[in-house]
């Protein structure tokens, strides 16, 4: 307990150790000394280790290095070398080639010599490890295959980057392009749209400014209409006020009244109660008095009592007075006579207990000689040839161990063999998987965009319809346009929309109402219409010569709008060219048209026409493309469901393969455990063959036992038989003795003179009883005395009290209450009936303003919806104005609007260059609106676009161009680290072999050095495999044959743990070596091999031992000696032997 093992823990602290554990500490506060009584707390540790490098063995430009390690209560540690700050990491690299760094045996903790020996040989590998000096090609090849491990991630990252981007580049090309194009469009189009949005900011303006003026018109009655109710409801208010004060105040007498009728009640109660009170306290007087004679009359037979208990209480005092000195007398006279008496009765007693001990030796002896003889003969009639038999079921049990051993290590071989074909099947199984899944997303990918086709065709799909029935306010019954319901062939429909044009869009409905609902709805547009219960198609008529024929003979109409085909296509007469139908046309009956292919139309009467429609802008063009696009968007649907359910099976692929994955990962999982149990079952096999052994060697021992045993058994009988013999003589003379001092003490008058204090002794007992009754006798006549007089007190007190009562109490006085109260609740009864009167005046007039208020309420209600519905079309115009500011924010931009002195609106920005200015506008051009729609459907038809896709295209190219060269510096660097690997295994696996084979042929001569004979010898556990092999230790002490290290005693362990510590020193020599109580274990033979050793391996290694054992202490050259001071630190003292002997000669 003075701090030796400090110095060792001291070291491993400074060479970096960071279990807290193995420093017999928890934390780093416990690093740090914490104070004594007399000597307050440190506030950090630390200590310095200096090495002398003149010869470099450490790779550093000093001849002399010092680490220190410096350690603070708030956790914080410090590295130093040479006095500047450093990383444990430095630290760790500076004494890697040291056998410094891993620290596993150059310091030897206390009680961890024999360590060595009870490690696995797996871990039993670091000590060579650490002898071949290899652990900082371990270090390396940790890092680079950490390294390799990043690289392939990275590879497997970078692939999958890849993977994402290539497909995307076509995509990005293709949508740069139409970026690119529609910019174009969007430019001509906001061309146009500056236009439109001006006239109609204009007129959205004028109708504004309208609004305005009938909401202020509206608000101006409004406010008047209010201002009269607000005053009629003042009046009304001021006399409900009245009422309420008037209900008030009524309620507030009515309160008071019923508070003096409760009053006056309590009154009336009181009065009664006092009455009954009043007699109750004559009552009690009336029992006072006759209560007290009763009590005064007791009190005196109690004091009466009481005097005659006390003369009885001295006389009975006297009489014990008298026999105690009786007592005393009789006890003078005797104590010579009792002088003899206790002089005989000492000298019986000192004989009487030397012969109980000389007859307990007796016993004694005699319990010894029949435990002997009964040892002897259990001993005699143990069965030799049973201890043979069990020795040879041991051999038996051995055997069949062996068996069980051997089979249970061939099951678990058998099962990692399994676990590991398991765990291969597996990896390829995750392999394929991660393909699969790229596939997925790849499918997934093409599938989004497959959707965003789909939607975009859907959105346009929507368009079209829209525009079919475009600025058409719908309502019940309407059937849809003429050119849904019929189907024109491609040869004839330029001649068929030149003659029908805006017919084509003809509105069909079921009847008349219907159809003056949909003229009513639509008022103010231009529109055509018909009612399918109210038409009159055309008389058919043949057609003249060289006319192809009536279009209602070659159009197909559905069979319920053949009806309204015929009112508008029998009047039309299809022709080849165009002389052909002028000519025509002159025969023809009025309201008819001739028609050519081409679009040349000749109206009966002379009149003709041309068109230069754009086909993408009629009415047929549009119904048409909505049917292209319907029947399109099928097509994607059905392609769509065929992607989706490929992408299906993929995933149902990849899932079945996840659940196969899971599988073998669940049956790797089993098949370890599996193994586990069997590795299990193998060491319970070896610890059952061991237990066999260490039986089968028990039972030898306990043979030669048993005979040694039963000649010792002997020679102790007959020494029993000789003791008992001795105590038997010694019993009989103490007899004797005893009977002649009981002779001489029955000789004298004990039991006369005893008797007579007996009797002296009851009879003071008797007088000490009578004289306590008596003293009770008059403890209880003194306390009924006392009991007497506190209840005569307690009367007496008690009838001043209700004397007192009976002056305080007063009738005249509640009477006097009771008739004024009475008096109060007449006057209140008188103060309530003008109130009520008052009340219901005032009620009937607030009737009457009711009633007025709720007219002008009604008046005032129809200004105010007036006043909303003006505010309403207020509002509605200014959300239609900021609708429209939006939208043209939406299409234009930033632009300049103009507003109204009244019209608030947002300041116009100070940049001319990039805010456009909205042009006023108060016409339109011919057409805008056709060719705003023909852009819009343009842009629409072109889809979404993205307008970052050249930039996007441009970036994305780069990325993969720099990502394809990552790719080869990668697959560079996977096989550049592969070779470093590689060489390292080379390395450290020969490093290894030598360093053992070395170790081998050194611990074989210490180990015989330090047991005086035996062999042992090291044996790899993997001999083919040097990267993973541990390393087995086997011994045979002399005179014995092989046997587990387990069977060993501890000193055996301590010398051989310490063989091959010696041995592993001696292949590789560090600078030093701390060595805690290793040879704690030893006796004084084993001590002088082991100084001798100690000696041998300090001429290449500075040895430190902390020790208790003299016999190491004489091969030291400097000894320190520990102790603890009084303020709880440790003192070192320190000489060297040889240096303290040559200055003691010379004083000699």
């Amino acid at each position: 307990g003075s701090g030796k093992s400090n110095i060792a823990d001291a070291l491993r602290w400074v060479l970096g150790e960071q279990s807290y554990s193995t420093l017999r500490g928890k934390r780093t506060t416990d690093m740090i000394f914490s104070g004594s009584q007399s000597r307050s707390r440190a506030g950090m540790a630390q200590a310095t280790l200096t090495f002398d490098n003149s010869d470099g063995w450490l790779p550093i430009d000093y001849t002399e290095v010092e680490i220190s390690r410096r350690a603070y209560r708030s956790g914080e540690n410090e590295y130093l070398i040479n006095g500047q700050r450093v990383r444990l990491k430095d630290v760790a690299d500076l004494l890697a080639t040291s056998g410094l760094a891993e620290r596993t045996y150059t310091i030897v903790g206390q009680g961890l010599i024999d360590q060595a020996l009870s490690l696995r040989s797996e871990e039993r590998r670091a000590l060579f490890e650490e002898a071949a000096g290899i652990n900082h090609y371990k270090a390396r090849r940790a890092e680079t295959l950490r390294r390799l491990q990043e690289t392939q991630r990275n590879l497997e990252r970078v692939h999958d980057i890849l993977n994402e981007i290539r497909p995307r580049l076509a995509s990005l090309k293709r949508q740069a392009t139409r970026a690119q194009n529609y910019e174009q469009v969007a430019v001509d189009l906001r061309h146009l749209l500056r236009i439109w949005y001006g006239y109609r900011w204009e007129k959205a303006k004028v109708a504004l400014r309208v609004a305005r003026k009938e909401a202020r018109e509206a608000e101006t009655d409004w406010e008047h209409g209010r201002r009269t109710l607000l005053v009629q409801q003042e009046n009304q208010n001021a006399i409900r006020q009245q009422i309420d004060r008037a209900d008030q105040q009524l309620a507030e007498t009515q309160a008071r009244r019923d508070e003096v009728r409760t009053q006056l009640e309590k009154a009336r109660r009181e009065m009664a109660i006092m009455e009954e009170r009043q007699q109750s306290l004559v009552r009690q007087l009336s029992e006072v008095e006759q209560e007290r004679p009763l009590l005064e009359e007791q009190r005196a037979v109690a004091q009466a009592d009481l005097s005659a208990a006390a003369s009885d209480l001295e006389a009975a005092q006297s009489n014990l007075h008298r026999v105690q000195g009786d007592l005393q007398q009789f006890t003078a006279t005797f104590e010579t006579t009792q002088a003899s008496i206790s002089r005989w009765q000492q000298a019986v007693a000192q004989r009487e207990a030397a012969l109980r001990q000389a007859q307990t030796r007796l016993a004694q002896a005699q319990g010894q000689q029949s435990q002997l003889r009964e040892r002897r003969r259990e001993a005699s009639g143990s069965d030799e040839e049973a201890v043979a038999a069990e020795l040879e079921e041991l051999a038996e049990e051995i055997e069949r161990q062996t068996a069980v051993f051997d089979t249970a290590r061939a099951k678990a071989k058998e099962l990692n063999d399994q676990r590991l074909a398991a765990q291969n099947e597996r990896q390829t199984l995750i392999n394929a998987l991660k393909q699969l899944r790229r596939d997925v997303r790849q499918q997934e990918q093409q599938l989004n965009q497959r959707q965003s086709e789909l939607a975009r065709l859907e959105a346009r799909v929507d368009l079209l319809d829209q525009l079919r029935h475009k600025e058409v306010k719908a309502i019940a019954g309407l059937r849809g346009q003429l050119a849904r319901f019929i189907t024109i062939p491609n040869a004839h429909k330029k001649a068929l929309e030149a003659a029908l044009a805006a017919r084509l869009g003809t509105l069909i409905v079921e009847n008349r109402q219907q159809l003056e609902q949909l003229l009513q709805q639509n008022r103010g547009q231009a529109l055509t219409a018909v009612a399918l219960n109210f038409l009159t198609p055309p008389s058919v008529i043949p057609a003249p010569a060289g006319a192809i024929g009536w279009a209602s003979e070659v159009v197909q109409v559905e069979t319920a709008m053949q009806s309204v085909a015929d009112l508008l296509l029998r009047p039309i007469l299809l022709v080849e060219d165009a002389p052909t139908a002028y000519q025509l046309a002159a025969g023809l009956p009025p309201g008819t048209l001739a028609v050519s292919r081409s679009g040349f139309v000749a109206h009966a009467g002379g009149l003709v026409q041309t068109t230069s429609a754009d086909d993408a802008s009629s009415v047929l063009a549009r119904e048409e493309a909505w049917r292209q696009a319907q029947a399109e968007l099928a097509d994607k649907k059905a392609g769509l469901a065929g992607e989706e359910t490929a992408v299906t099976e993929v995933q149902t692929a990849v899932q079945e393969r996840q659940n196969r994955v899971d599988e073998l990962q669940n049956e790797e999982q089993r098949l370890a455990r599996l193994a586990s149990e069997a590795s299990q079952r193998q060491a319970q096999a070896q610890r059952r063959l061991d237990n066999a052994r260490q039986q089968q060697t028990y039972l030898d021992r306990q043979q030669d036992h048993r005979r040694r045993d039963a000649q010792r058994l002997e020679e102790r009988l007959t020494a029993v038989a000789a003791e008992i013999e001795r105590l038997q003589g010694e019993v009989l003379g103490g007899e004797t003795a005893v009977n002649e001092a009981r002779t001489q003490l029955a000789a004298l008058p004990i039991a006369e003179g005893q008797q007579q204090r007996q009797t002296l002794r009851q009879e003071i007992a008797a007088a000490q009883t009578i004289l306590a009754g008596r003293q009770a006798v008059v403890d209880s006549r003194r306390t009924t005395l006392h009991q007497v007089e506190r209840q005569l007190a307690r009367l007496q007190a008690r009838e001043t009290s209700l004397r007192q009562q009976q002056g305080q109490m007063s009738l005249t006085d509640e009477s006097a209450t009771q008739q004024r109260w009475q008096e109060q609740l007449e006057r209140l009864d008188m103060t309530i009936d003008p109130l009520k009167n008052r009340l219901a005046e005032n009620r009937r007039e607030l009737q009457g303003l009711r009633d007025k208020v709720a007219t002008l309420q009604k008046q005032t209600h129809d200004l105010e919806t007036r006043y909303t519905q003006t505010k309403i079309r207020l509002t509605q115009q200014e959300n239609q104005i900021e609708g429209l500011q939006d939208r043209i924010k939406a299409d234009l931009g930033l632009v300049s609007l103009t507003y109204d002195e009244d019209q608030t609106g947002a300041t116009p920005l100070p940049m001319h260059e990039v805010v456009d200015k909205l042009p006023q506008v108060t016409e339109l051009p011919d057409d805008i609106e056709q060719t705003i729609h023909n852009y819009r459907g343009q842009m629409q038809r072109m889809g979404a676009i993205n307008p970052d896709a050249p930039q996007e295209y441009a970036e994305t190219q780069e990325r993969y161009d720099f990502l394809t060269q990552q790719v080869e510096d990668l697959n560079k660097t996977d096989a550049q680290l592969r070779e470093v690997i590689q060489e390292l295994d080379e390395l450290t696996s020969k490093a290894f072999g030598a360093t053992v084979e070395q170790v081998n042929a050194i611990f074989g001569n210490t180990f015989t050095q330090l047991f005086g004979g035996g062999t042992a010898r090291l044996e790899l556990t993997d001999p083919d495999d040097l990267t993973i092999s541990g390393v087995e230790i086997v011994a045979q002490l002399p005179n014995r044959r092989e046997q587990g290290l387990a069977l060993l005693s501890g000193g055996e362990r301590s010398l051989t743990a310490a063989a091959l510590l010696f041995s592993l020193l001696k292949v590789s020599p560090t600078p030093f070596c701390v060595m805690d109580e290793v040879d704690a274990a030893l006796d004084e033979a084993n001590i002088t091999r082991f100084r001798e050793l100690l000696r041998e391996l300090g001429l290449k290694t500075q040895t430190v031992i902390i020790t208790h054992n003299r016999g190491t202490v004489q091969a030291a050259q400097t000894i320190y000696g520990i102790s603890m001071s009084s303020d709880s630190t440790s003192q070192a003292l320190s000489i060297k032997p040889e240096e303290y002997v040559a200055q003691s000669r010379q004083l000699v």
